[in-house]
């Protein structure tokens, strides 16, 4: 059952303490208000390997057992004079990996490698649950390289961001990456920052199209399908955002669906670099056609690319308990 959501996210790239790991939780079922954010808005977990920097978390729960997993990209871009171009090219292939019996105790940190040596990255990574393979499918953008081409020389402009995907039981091990997404939309551009709900037996996927910087919406009965169906592009596009403009461009998407309304819900990152400041809500309408409006909500301060997932009032109550200090516990 679902008495509230915790949002788990970054805040951006221009402080020092921007790229680690924030939570927020709602004090009750609403997605759209009564935020609280945990630890007095600080960070919980912060890198203390790989690029030292924290982006994208995602955050998964294990169906049988009580473990949370949760893992982010291995990135920082504060005070890196070379921006996101070198990060497509000699950036991390791993991403880092924490778990949880209860949302409040949490492993080391370890680090997973999950991206191809050719691979120039490995982003945004996400996981869903595949019932009918007992076992998570493990998804993320990776842009590739002939490997005859040192690191030093390679460009992004003569690649293009791939989504790849796995499958693991424990994100311990991992099992070899498999080309998911393959749609060059120009140079250095293609997919990123894909994300997954089910609705009965199809899936739907909403994935970032590098073209027009706006999601698209595909289906599929087979999650492991390399050609889905596309359903709708430039989702949300002109629609009005909480800083009196409009949607005109955004990535980081995340859905989930409200017991409390019966309707799905999408939280899309509009950053500064994209004309806005953070996520905005949008109610879809229908989510097989792919319509959705944006609806008036008061979330937490500066969210950037994370996950919201519905949790239970136990859940919630030990948050709140929890973390009134600034740090969590460790195993």
């Amino acid at each position: 059952m679902t008495d509230a959501y915790l949002f788990v996210y970054f805040t951006g790239e221009t402080g020092p303490d921007d790229e680690a790991i924030r939570f927020a939780v709602t004090a009750g079922d609403d997605p759209l208000s009564g935020w609280v954010e945990l630890g007095d808005g600080q960070p919980l977990l912060r890198s203390v390997m790989g690029e030292r920097g924290l982006r994208d978390p995602h955050l998964v729960r294990h169906p049988h057992e009580d473990r949370w997993f949760l893992i982010a990209t291995d990135l920082r871009i504060q005070g890196r004079p070379d921006g996101f171009a070198a990060a497509q090219q000699t950036g991390s292939r791993d991403i880092m990996v924490w778990e949880s019996p209860d949302l409040v105790t949490w492993s080391e940190q370890r680090r997973l490698t999950i991206a191809p040596p050719e691979a120039g990255n490995a982003w945004a990574p996400e996981a869903v649950w595949d019932a009918e393979r007992e076992e998570f499918f493990l998804f993320w953008a990776s842009a590739l390289y002939p490997p005859e081409i040192a690191p030093v020389d390679r460009r992004i402009e003569d690649s293009y961001q791939r989504m790849f995907s796995a499958t693991t039981s424990d994100f311990v091990t991992v099992s070899e990456p498999q080309v998911w997404i393959d749609e060059p939309r120009g140079p250095g551009r293609g997919f990123i920052d894909a994300t997954v709900v089910r609705a009965g037996g199809t899936y739907y996927r909403f994935a970032k199209d590098e073209a027009t910087m706006l999601p698209v919406l595909d289906r599929s009965s087979d999650l492991h399908a390399v050609e889905w169906e596309r359903i709708a592009e430039r989702i949300g596009h002109g629609q009005p955002n909480p800083w009196g403009g409009a949607f005109t461009e955004g990535e980081g998407p995340t859905a989930f669906r409200s017991e409390r309304d019966g309707c799905w819900y999408l939280f899309i990152d509009q950053p500064s670099y994209h004309g806005g400041a953070g996520y905005l809500a949008f109610r879809i309408t229908d989510l097989d056609a792919g319509v959705l409006e944006s609806v008036p909500a008061s979330l937490p301060r500066s969210p950037r690319h994370g996950t919201v997932v519905p949790v239970t009032a136990a859940d919630r109550d030990r948050l709140l308990a929890a973390f009134a200090k600034e740090e969590p516990a460790h195993v």
